[in-house]
């Protein structure tokens, strides 16, 4: 990926069966050469990489739409990956998306999601395939605690922050807390505090590393900058080839603190 000195930052754990990241070659942390991404920019290169090698001919990403709205498009070139920049934290249906891309005949396609829609993917990517010969999918998956409703999340914002939600330049979570850029001034406030707001759903899902994923990329582990990287297919090592990336130091045991806490609420919801 890039110089050798920064190759030690790798965790390889040659396709192991980990109980704090599910199955894995590698764990490690980077940041890309995409500017103005999230968190490095990680899953903006590997989309950029994916559409220029011809691994996927589009992708299915989510983009903000009116507001702090957000929609389920199809990105086929680097401007519409450049578009989807930036993480948003609501729950949204990438599954029609794809399944009307395969239904138009489309046979190599990358769809980047949450843990919830990557399963639900990977789920429509097997019972697609007896009747699609070819479907070839590539799966990014986002680190997720719990995703937002819309609406109580802008009255959340409006009451605990006194910010107006669909003028945030930028929005992030990190390190429990969730911060809100307006006009170039950024409120903060813990997450806990936005219970009110969180899908009533998000409560029995176990999966916080988006296990099913090809590749799954998040902020949790990492310094700020930078993204932790979790590779667990062949499917995911291909993507991550010729992909330049500068390294950085990863904590796995701030990832698996979060993941066994999601485990346990699912368990006791």
């Amino acid at each position: 990926m890039k110089e050798p000195d920064e190759q030690s930052n790798r965790q390889s754990l040659k396709c192991n069966s980990d109980e704090g990241v599910g199955v894995c070659f590698e764990v490690f942390s980077a940041r890309s050469l995409v500017e103005g991404g999230q968190d490095g920019g990680v899953v903006s290169a590997l989309l950029a990489a994916g559409l220029e090698r011809g691994l996927f001919a589009c992708a299915v990403v989510v983009r903000r739409g009116k507001g702090y709205r957000a929609e389920a498009v199809v990105a086929e070139t680097f401007d519409d990956v450049l578009k989807a920049r930036g993480t948003k934290y609501l729950r949204v249906n990438t599954t029609v998306k794809f399944k009307g891309l395969v239904e138009a005949g489309k046979r190599r396609i990358a769809v980047v999601g949450t843990p919830c829609q990557v399963r639900a993917a990977r789920k429509l990517q097997s019972n697609l395939s007896k009747n699609c010969p070819g479907l070839e999918l590539t799966l990014i998956g986002l680190f997720c605690f719990e995703a937002f409703n819309y609406e109580k999340l802008r009255e959340e914002t409006q009451r605990l922050m006194g910010v107006e939600l669909d003028g945030a330049e930028r929005t992030q979570i990190r390190r429990g807390k969730f911060t809100v850029r307006v006009d170039g001034k950024d409120s903060m406030v813990s997450v806990k505090d936005l219970k009110a707001a969180v899908e009533k759903g998000c409560s029995r899902c176990s999966d916080f590393t988006a296990e099913c994923a090809d590749v799954s990329v998040g902020s949790v582990g990492s310094n700020e900058g930078y993204s932790t990287v979790i590779v667990r297919s062949q499917v995911g090592q291909r993507l991550l080839e010729t992909l330049e990336l500068k390294m950085g130091v990863v904590r796995k045991e701030d990832i698996v603190k979060l993941a066994s806490l999601k485990k346990k609420r699912a368990l006791s919801s």
